[in-house]
């Protein structure tokens, strides 16, 4: 095999995506359409009603994808979800953590830590894709969102 073939073979090997990679890349597939209209009003929805499961919650989105689901669910619910970001004040609260995609819940134990370190009462958590919910540490409850919402929260493992 002479060096051109050698280095096209290379390429071609280190352009093939490993199992991680091709999870990540996913998510992000997944990501991106959660965001597109129609699909943004549904998971809207789906927040909002899983939210209302919580009277008095305050939505703690994590990630930008998640942020835009959110800023849509306070804008259908006509204020009545609640949005909290990084500086928002918890003492006493019941937080709803909320992301769209992900391949462990290392975003939903870290937060849940850091609400719970600033005085949350309960911290659930709710997500469209999150790999490994069960295993997250420091939520009360995880429940994965459903475009058309019909379960309660179910406790996590």
């Amino acid at each position: 095999m002479n060096s051109a073939e050698e280095k096209q073979k290379m390429t071609q090997t280190s352009l093939q995506p490993g199992p991680l990679l091709q999870r990540l890349l996913a998510m992000q597939r997944l990501e991106e359409e959660a965001v597109r209209y129609p699909q943004i009003e549904q998971w809207a929805d789906a927040l909002v009603a899983c939210a209302t499961q919580l009277p008095g919650c305050l939505v703690w989105p994590i990630g930008a994808p998640a942020e835009r689901i959110a800023g849509l669910a306070t804008a259908r619910s006509h204020g009545h979800v609640e949005i909290g970001l990084w500086n928002a004040p918890v003492l006493g609260r019941t937080i709803l953590l909320f992301a769209v995609a992900g391949v462990s819940p290392l975003s939903f134990s870290v937060t849940a830590e850091h609400v719970r370190r600033r005085g949350a009462a309960n911290v659930h958590g709710c997500g469209i894709a999150i790999e490994g919910e069960a295993t997250a540490e420091g939520l009360n409850s995880f429940r994965p969102l459903d475009p058309t919402p019909t379960q309660g929260l179910s406790a996590a493992a």
